[in-house]
């Protein structure tokens, strides 16, 4: 059974939604905070999460941040504020959609649909890439990818890397030096139509960056202002 996690402050909203997706015959685990959430994710690893913005504690935006370390399953973000500031910066943090309250439950479970339509494309379309270089091995400076077992090692220590990271590592790493664009990575990462912001690059971008500085990776990421960004190998 499809498992949802709906988590708002709000007793009313939170039993409608929960309600809807019951009704869609879905697993739906509720919260009214995000205190136990991120080890609730991490043990039930979940298909889908709607997430409330506001919430006394830690905030939404702060729980985006912590989960997108280590699951890229779809995120809905609902907030009772409009403001365009909450949607891009929700967005660029990695959710998946943005929804503004108040907002038709049917909508929500409309979106929830999409967003599993859409992540199960995208896992059976990763599940089936193979990219091989050197044999089995692609190696980039102190960085080495083995494709066939899904891994990345720097000066032999492990990188942990979510299934769109590593895609977006790796064909990086195959074509050093050559800059792609936003929308090209999205056709070679998500591999289908994709629905949502091209900002979304940016955040899967800086995650990987923020681990490859962590490991002293002398492979680099960079950014090729105005198009997108392009990977290089600099000296120690």
């Amino acid at each position: 059974m499809t498992k949802i996690v709906v988590v708002d402050d709000d007793v009313f909203i939170l039993q409608l939604i929960s309600e809807y997706l019951k009704k869609e015959s879905y697993e739906v685990t509720s919260f009214s905070s995000g205190k136990t959430l991120i080890e609730h994710v991490r043990t039930d690893r979940p298909d889908c999460l709607v997430l409330d913005i506001m919430m006394p504690g830690i905030d939404g935006l702060s729980l985006l941040t912590q989960l997108r370390e280590f699951t890229e399953m779809p995120i809905i973000m609902i907030s009772a504020r409009g403001e365009e500031s909450d949607r891009i910066h929700g967005l660029e943090l990695g959710c998946s959609d943005f929804l503004t309250k108040p907002f038709n439950p049917r909508e929500l479970v409309g979106r929830v649909k999409a967003m599993l339509r859409l992540s199960k494309a995208g896992t059976s379309a990763s599940d089936n890439k193979k990219v091989v270089e050197d044999g089995e091995v692609c190696r980039a400076g102190n960085l080495s990818i083995f494709a066939d077992y899904r891994k990345v090692t720097v000066d032999g220590r492990e990188l942990n890397l979510t299934s769109r990271e590593f895609d977006l590592l790796l064909f990086l790493s195959n074509h050093l030096e050559r800059p792609f664009g936003r929308e090209h990575l999205i056709q070679q990462v998500w591999s289908y139509d994709f629905i949502g912001d091209v900002r979304v690059v940016d955040d899967l971008v800086k995650r990987i960056r923020k681990k490859l500085v962590e490991y002293h990776s002398t492979l680099v990421i960079n950014t090729v202002w105005g198009f997108g960004y392009k990977a290089t190998v600099q000296e120690k």
